[in-house]
């Protein structure tokens, strides 16, 4: 008798420990997929600044080309 009740408190321990395991995985895994949803955004935003600043800065060159090339002719 004595033998089954730790036997089943033993059993419910580890299924206690299990259960909460399963949760700290669970909520990393949820952070991770928000994390990595983040990153993709940011790398988004990044990209499209970097590009607009390349395009900014091309005009400005050809801008530039055009006024000096404007006045040889």
């Amino acid at each position: 008798m004595r033998q089954s009740l730790y036997v089943s408190l033993y059993q419910a321990c580890a299924e206690s420990l299990a259960s909460e395991n399963a949760s700290r995985i669970a909520a990393m895994q949820a952070a991770e997929k928000n994390i990595e949803e983040t990153l993709d955004e940011l790398n988004t935003a990044f990209k499209t600044r970097r590009q607009t600043a390349i395009t900014e800065e091309l005009l400005d060159v050809v801008v530039g080309f055009e006024a000096l090339t404007d006045g040889q002719q």
